[in-house]
């Protein structure tokens, strides 16, 4: 008997008889609005189903409490997910109150039931932003199922979902390895179902592939990614026709996943053109009135703006990046925050100092907002704007930095530019310009940036020692920090820093020599600069050395002209020493890569 005749059926013998028929109709009511339809008017009747259930079971609870209580949870949860357009906030209340219903009972139904809410309400608080408060709902979700026995399909699917919900959370929170795994079990679970059963659950299917693949784009293995988004498109496309809220979604965010696959396999145009594609369908449902769209153009448009960058198209990634912006003011900080930041780059690519200082004057606000309700997302983007700055300080000293001292006060020291999060204003050991005396410049105060190096070192430091990801960002934010203290007139407190700094890019140079040869050979290089201004010429000597024999070992990646500043801080220090002939050995070193690299500069260090 169909659910439509039954419900017809059973509300003349509630009225009559509530206690007996009422429960009855309740429960064909709840399955009702649990029922998906692409006919037109099925969102309607089910909302209608699922309010009528609540007025009925309150009513019956208001006659025997403890009798359904359960039946009221039920009601109540699936009110909060039927499709009316009503406000998240009454969906998260109706939960919490389905909730405290059925908390406190081992009974199997009511398990089933507050599982279910909590799922459900951690959904709704995720998707509010209330990351952690989401993810401890959603684990006990996971928890509570686990407890209810072997579950039947559609409990294992709103199992999976919840799972999902742990996965987005998760990745949220930057923990994208443990999301991936998550995503695997729901997959699994939507596997195990039979085949009639994983037909009526295809867009939960899609919708884990997605999220699975979202999260392999990021951790690897790229081809997998792509043969996940490959084997879910059919169903994804199925999904687009027939249920064009949830499909089309997926289908642009599928689209730019495989995009940043492409990119990463080297086939940069392929992913600009894969991303102009969901931009162009993201703008389509934007135009549309869709909810949520234009964040969802803001996303496209970021992935746009980081890919076209990478295929060398500075100008078209800043327009990119600059609409996303645009349309993320309008309450979406998240999106508004990664755009800023990514412009940023862009900006001191092109050392446009200008606009990077308006940029920073709006970043560092939205940063700090959220930093204590969201430390591990929002902390990494404080530091990296606070590090830029103090960066953008030290990399243009004061007018009258000669006033205190000379070159002839300190060896021909050029200090290695400063680094903003592993991204230098300044590559290399070699300023453009050539070495020049390095000598304090401050009036010993907290100006020039050395207020914000503190605070991004004291940011950096929480972060690495949570996760040694960050000790990147640590090694440039003392790095930078250094750099301003010295300028401050502290040459100890710069040595102290620059010796931290050595030690974390030791560190990361140990796990991968290319890419952190040239940043530990900065240190040392600014570290024999401090060792030398404190007077202790012989360790400075030691320390010069390494950092040249760190950059003479990789000929075929580090550029000649990255030995000249160690060598010419050498040679002075050893010409200090009254150590001569060593010191004219360094400046027949100088003399030739000079030549070889075309330098003009020449005479004694």
């Amino acid at each position: 008997m169909s659910l439509v005749v039954r419900i017809a059926l059973l509300r003349p013998l509630a009225r009559l008889g509530p206690q007996r028929w009422g429960p009855g109709l309740a429960e064909v009511l709840v399955t009702r609005s649990h029922q998906v339809s692409g006919l037109p008017g099925s969102d309607a009747r089910r909302a209608a189903a699922a309010r009528e259930a609540v007025v009925l079971c309150r009513r019956l609870a208001a006659e025997r409490p403890d009798q359904h209580r359960v039946a009221l949870a039920r009601a109540l949860t699936a009110r909060a997910v039927a499709p009316d357009g009503a406000p998240a906030t009454e969906a998260i209340d109706q939960l919490r109150e389905a909730i405290g219903y059925v908390e406190d009972t081992d009974d199997r139904s009511a398990l089933v039931v507050l599982a279910t809410a909590r799922g459900l309400l951690a959904l709704n608080l995720h998707l509010r932003g209330e990351v952690r408060e989401a993810l401890r709902l959603a684990l006990r979700a996971r928890s509570t199922w686990r407890a209810c026995g072997p579950l039947r399909p559609m409990e294992r699917m709103r199992l999976a979902r919840a799972l999902l919900t742990i996965g987005d959370v998760k990745e949220a929170l930057g923990r994208t390895e443990e999301a991936n795994t998550v995503r695997r079990e729901a997959l699994e679970l939507h596997r195990s179902l039979s085949a009639y059963r994983r037909l009526q659950w295809t867009s939960l299917a899609v919708s884990a592939a997605t999220d699975l693949a979202q999260g392999l784009s990021v951790t690897g293995p790229v081809r997998e990614a792509l043969d996940l988004i490959e084997g879910s498109r059919v169903d994804r496309e199925t999904l687009g026709r027939f249920l064009p809220g949830q499909g089309r979604p997926l289908l642009a965010r599928a689209v730019l996943i495989e995009a940043e696959c492409r990119a990463q396999l080297g086939d940069p145009e392929a992913a600009v053109r894969l991303a102009e594609q969901a931009v162009d369908d993201r703008r389509a449902l934007v135009a549309a009135g869709r909810p949520g769209s234009r964040a969802e153009l803001a996303h496209g448009l970021l992935v746009l703006g980081d890919l076209t960058a990478r295929a060398g198209r500075p100008d078209q990634a800043t327009a990119h990046l600059t609409e996303a912006a645009s349309l993320a003011r309008n309450g979406h900080d998240d999106l508004l925050a990664r755009a800023l930041l990514d412009l940023l780059d862009l900006r001191l690519a092109a050392e446009e100092r200008a606009a990077v200082g308006v940029l920073l004057a709006e970043a560092l606000p939205i940063c700090r907002e959220h930093v204590e309700r969201l430390p591990e997302v929002w902390r990494p983007r404080l530091a990296r704007a606070l590090l830029i700055r103090c960066a953008l300080a030290v990399s243009e000293p004061p007018a009258d930095a000669d006033s205190h001292g000379s070159a002839a006060e300190a060896p021909a020291d050029a200090d290695s530019g400063a680094s903003t999060a592993e991204l230098p204003l300044r590559d290399g050991t070699s300023p453009p310009d050539g070495p020049a005396g390095n000598v304090p410049t401050g009036s010993g105060t907290e100006g020039g940036g050395v207020a914000d190096g503190r605070e991004a070192v004291e940011l950096a430091r929480l972060l690495a020692g949570a996760d040694p990801a960050y000790r990147g960002l640590l090694g440039g934010c003392l790095f930078a920090l250094a750099l301003a203290v010295n300028l401050a007139g502290d040459p100890h407190g710069s040595a102290e820093l620059l010796r931290e700094c050595v030690a974390v890019r030791r560190e990361l140079f140990a796990d991968d020599p290319v890419a952190y040869r040239l940043g530990l050979a900065e240190a040392l290089c600014n570290l024999g600069n401090r060792v030398h201004a404190l007077g202790r010429l012989e360790e400075a000597v030691e320390i010069y050395r390494e950092c040249l024999d760190l950059l003479r070992a990789d000929p075929a990646r580090i550029e000649a002209a990255e030995l000249l500043t160690p060598l010419r801080n050498l040679g002075g220090t050893l010409w200090r020493l009254d150590r001569r002939a060593e010191a004219e050995r360094v400046r027949d070193e100088i003399a030739a890569v000079e030549k070889a690299v075309g330098g003009e500069r020449s005479g004694p260090p």
